[in-house]
């Protein structure tokens, strides 16, 4: 008997061949689906953790899959729970995508992925935006518009500032009071001095996290501080243009030893919004409570009379920088 592999009571047992004197049989079992969650996706292959008896199966898509989504760059992602067929080999098609109840998504890079929405992750619980103090810099516009992706997808967005070693933490504090202020936790974090590792530990303890961000912001240092071992990459930064030498290069569910699972993802060089101005509002709260007071309802906070939010900046009480950047994630400026 070969070809035949234990996939659990439930699923459609994969073809299996009976040699007996010389003669081949093939025969086939039929039942149900399985079902798992896709922990590792690379370059058309997923690989999917069932949820049966744990076994890790590498799956491809069924065809008729590939012509469902004309918005999305593409269809599965790590964290999306599947059914999916065994097949002979101890592989596995997948044939349907669960419903997602989160995502991370952002723009498609380059001109031709601009107009569709790249998901990153799926059914995630909190989403650790990493952002490097110092090689490379951090831009707080960058991180408001990762906020805003992570708002739009339903899912708790916890902004990492990590190598905070490298810098006196006095230089961030404006803009760690006003993520505060507006209801974002933050964290202040180094995995060479040991900086907020415990706060992050207990954050991601027991739950679904994604970590997103730049290239070498140090987002896989992280990770493998959760996981006490280095099971991922870890790379330098460009002397040259201050970027970061991407180390990960596909997405990966790991199952943390004191509880919870999380998912590293590649680098991203760009982060293009793709979400609608409800999300934007929710990451900028200052600036839609004030512009309760505005004569007009609909008011784009630019020629209208009367306008609270214009009358705030031009007083001080909200960050000119922080506006503009407002009025450009939702297409108003």
């Amino acid at each position: 008997l070969t070809g035949l592999r234990c996939f659990g009571s439930r699923g459609r047992a994969e073809i299996g061949r009976l040699k007996c004197h010389g003669c081949s049989v093939v025969f086939s079992l039929e039942v149900d689906d399985l079902e798992g969650m896709v922990v590792n996706v690379q370059k058309g292959l997923y690989t999917v953790e069932s949820n049966s008896c744990s076994d890790l199966v590498n799956c491809t898509l069924r065809k008729k899959l590939l012509n469902q989504s004309r918005t999305a760059k593409n269809l599965v992602v790590v964290g999306d729970v599947v059914e999916f067929e065994p097949v002979l080999g101890g592989k596995g098609v997948i044939t349907s995508i669960k419903q997602r109840k989160t995502r991370l998504v952002r723009r498609g890079a380059g001109k031709r992925g601009m107009h569709l929405e790249q998901i990153l992750a799926a059914n995630i619980d909190i989403a650790i935006l990493v952002f490097a103090v110092k090689d490379p810099p951090y831009n707080i516009s960058l991180v408001e518009r990762y906020i805003c992706s992570a708002e739009s997808g339903g899912i708790e967005p916890v902004v990492c500032f990590n190598k905070i070693d490298l810098v006196n933490p006095a230089s961030i504090e404006q803009d760690v009071s006003l993520l505060r202020k507006n209801g974002i936790r933050v964290l202040l974090t180094s995995t060479l001095a040991g900086n907020g590792l415990e706060d992050l530990r207990a954050i991601v303890q027991d739950r679904v996290v994604v970590f997103a961000g730049s290239s070498g912001v140090g987002k896989s240092s992280l990770v493998n501080s959760l996981l006490s071992s280095s099971v991922t990459k870890t790379g330098e930064v460009s002397a040259s243009h201050h970027k970061g030498k991407n180390t990960t290069t596909s997405s990966q569910m790991y199952t943390l030893p004191f509880g919870g699972k999380v998912i590293d993802i590649p680098g991203m060089r760009e982060f293009g919004l793709f979400s609608d101005d409800h999300a934007v509002e929710k990451a900028f709260p200052d600036i839609e409570r004030i512009a309760e007071g505005c004569r007009f309802r609909d008011c784009s906070h630019r020629h209208e009379p009367d306008c609270a939010v214009k009358e705030a900046v031009a007083s001080g009480e909200i960050d000119e920088r922080r506006f503009r950047n407002y009025q450009k994630l939702t297409a108003r400026g």
